[in-house]
């Protein structure tokens, strides 16, 4: 048995894989490991178990659908200013900007036609 009560002949094979972090997440890892006294094996699979099912809901939610058809190319119309928001949303969050240009598109057609929560913010060069 292992720190968890877990027979180790239940636990498929580890391997390691290099994954990209933002600073201080894989430190908050062995720490809270540290102070469970679990390995950050058993913080990883904690962390899947509790919350990938919700964020997956969550993601749907916002209009993400994952493979259930393929995506059908479009021109988009966009300009700078249009293209600055998306990529300062990108650098906010490092997700794509067609990934967030998505989401957006996909909770502002839901709403009720003519209830839009914002006006526009359209620039013009003059």
């Amino acid at each position: 048995m292992n720190e968890n009560n877990c027979s180790i002949e239940d636990r498929l094979p580890m391997f390691h894989r290099t994954v990209k972090l933002p600073n201080g997440l894989w430190d908050k890892v062995k720490e809270l490991g540290k102070h469970e006294k679990k390995s950050s094996r058993w913080i990883v699979d904690e962390a899947l178990d509790t919350e990938l099912i919700p964020l997956i809901e969550s993601l749907r939610e916002l209009g993400l659908k994952g493979e259930i058809k393929a995506d059908k190319l479009v021109r988009v119309p966009l300009d700078d200013n249009v293209i600055g928001r998306l990529n300062y949303a990108r650098r906010q969050t490092g997700l794509p900007a067609v990934l967030l240009l998505r989401i957006c598109l996909y909770k502002n057609t839901k709403r009720p036609f003519g209830k839009l929560k914002v006006e526009p913010q359209i620039k013009t060069g003059h």
